[in-house]
């Protein structure tokens, strides 16, 4: 059986790989909800580039569009990854609506994880993954595996990974949840659509203080995916790669 570091670095590397063969192009649906005091929900469809996430948001109410990153997150976003995420809510009062929440939220990764085990003369070899402690939960079965994650004095970035759900027959991820500052939580779910592992849904929330509501507010953001579609070719030319100029320079 492998140590439940071993068992973390076979995942993130079946996930990496798995997230490579991806769909050049996916089309899908997202059903957003915004909370800040109170919530609000919209529903766009995207049309986005796997290789860099770029994307064609067209909000469903307005019939608007836009060429920018895939929202709330590209489908086949890589939790187990290191990511950027910019998000914002705004809250209008008026226009017949009474109080409407409207916003936003990318999150894209920075770089794929992926580790590399290189051969061994060594009797026994420790595994470890920097910045954690990683052990097996209570509630890990042959059935459904579960890595729960500490942080150790080695862990300086901004947000932790706290758990990994996934099927230890394939190592991919069912679920991936992280923690950070200001009771910040990442969760992050997925589903197999069609042979391929894809995004079911995101959420993203943090408790704020601000004198504007006389204490704590709880600003949060979820995404709910479906209407997958695959293809080769861009779907919308705003996605088709830019030909090579005459001679390859």
């Amino acid at each position: 059986m492998l140590s439940a570091p071993e068992a973390f670095m076979a995942v993130a590397n079946a996930t990496a790989a798995i997230v490579e063969k991806a769909p050049p192009f996916v089309t899908y649906h997202v059903h957003g909800l915004f909370r800040a005091a109170g919530e609000s929900t919209v529903d766009r469809t995207v049309v986005t580039r796997s290789d860099d996430g770029v994307a064609v948001v067209h909000d469903d109410e307005s019939g608007k569009d836009e060429l920018r990153p895939a929202f709330p997150a590209p489908p086949t976003f890589d939790a187990l990854a290191s990511f950027k995420l910019s998000g914002e809510v705004t809250l209008t009062v008026g226009g017949g609506k009474g109080k409407h929440r409207d916003g936003d939220m990318r999150i894209v990764n920075i770089h794929p994880l992926h580790y590399v085990t290189g051969p061994s003369q060594a009797d026994a070899v420790a595994r470890s993954i920097k910045g954690y402690v990683v052990t097996y939960a209570p509630d890990a079965t042959t059935e459904l595996g579960h890595l729960h994650l500490e942080r150790n004095a080695l862990m300086k970035d901004a947000h932790w990974m706290r758990d990994v759900w996934y099927d230890p027959a394939t190592l991919i991820p069912s679920r991936v949840v992280w923690g950070g500052p200001n009771d910040f939580t990442l969760d992050a779910r997925y589903q197999t659509v069609a042979g391929h592992w894809m995004m079911r849904t995101i959420s993203a929330s943090a408790v704020y203080h601000t004198p504007m509501w006389f204490g704590r507010m709880t600003v949060a953001i979820e995404g709910v995916y479906d209407h997958f579609v695959f293809s080769d070719v861009a779907p919308d030319p705003r996605l088709a790669p830019t030909p090579a100029p005459p001679g390859g320079s």
